[in-house]
């Protein structure tokens, strides 16, 4: 997903731009990173072309991608594939989602992969007066047969419907079907590099990058805090830096 994506581009660049000046005396070219994947592509909730320009700009990063393969296991020192293959590292960083929470009491016919089941008013199924939203439930249509993403706009949308039916059913009046509208999805992977798709555009490369930031100032509150933050991303994208500073001793690398 695009946790993992952006995750495995940021780790890249502190490897080729960040870590070489701050930690001299480290052997970068014993750091491999690998991002695993369980599904056939990357970014599964995006368009194939947006799966392939992802998946295409991090083997360029010199991240390896294994596609189709899910880890059963981690000892401290190595994951285990499902296949038997073997990745050493000390370092697990697990990107796989979110698990719904489901509070005590719930039938357990009401549960489907995780989540509580509900129909289109986000009524449990077989119940009349109780409801569930956001990554909890799984209310499963045509295009999300599975339920919707685990993601904030699900749960907003949800919530606000939520509580105008709440209102409609205490007025006795019918109830309004919830109808999930996708604002779009984003995923930075690097440098200049994003895939973004909006509801009537697909962008890749520099311009999603700057889609993607100019989408994330926008939604910052109060002007000081976007012009502050657009500074400082600057200052990062021309000077390579991340603020990384420790005290660390003088040395002269060997390698």
């Amino acid at each position: 997903g695009p946790t993992g994506v952006e995750l495995a581009g940021a780790l890249s660049e502190l490897k080729k731009d960040i870590l070489p000046s701050d930690y001299p005396d480290m052997n970068i070219g014993e750091m491999d990173i690998h991002l695993v994947e369980a599904n056939p592509r990357l970014l599964k909730e995006m368009s194939e072309k947006s799966s392939a320009h992802a998946l295409e700009s991090l083997n360029k990063m010199g991240v390896n991608t294994s596609l189709n393969t899910r880890i059963v296991e981690y000892t401290g020192r190595k994951a285990i594939t499902k296949d038997g293959r073997e990745l050493h590292g000390s370092i697990l960083i697990w990107a796989a989602g979110v698990k719904a929470v489901i509070p005590s009491g719930i039938d357990p016919i009401c549960i489907e992969g995780g989540r509580i089941s509900v129909d289109e008013y986000s009524r449990i199924k077989g119940l009349e007066r109780e409801f569930a939203i956001g990554d909890v439930a799984r209310m499963s249509t045509t295009e999300y047969p599975e339920g919707h993403p685990m993601m904030a706009q699900p749960a907003i949308q949800q919530g606000e419907l939520l509580a105008r039916n709440l209102i409609l059913l205490g007025q006795g009046k019918s109830l309004r079907p919830f109808r999930y509208k996708n604002l779009g999805a984003m995923a930075t992977i690097g440098r200049s590099q994003a895939v973004t798709e909006l509801p009537r555009i697909r962008l890749y490369g520099w311009f999603a990058w700057i889609t993607w930031l100019l989408v994330h100032i926008y939604q910052l509150i109060g002007f000081r805090n976007k012009v502050v933050v657009m500074i400082h991303w600057a200052q990062n994208y021309f000077r390579h830096s991340r603020d990384l500073r420790l005290i660390i001793r003088p040395f002269r690398s060997k390698y």
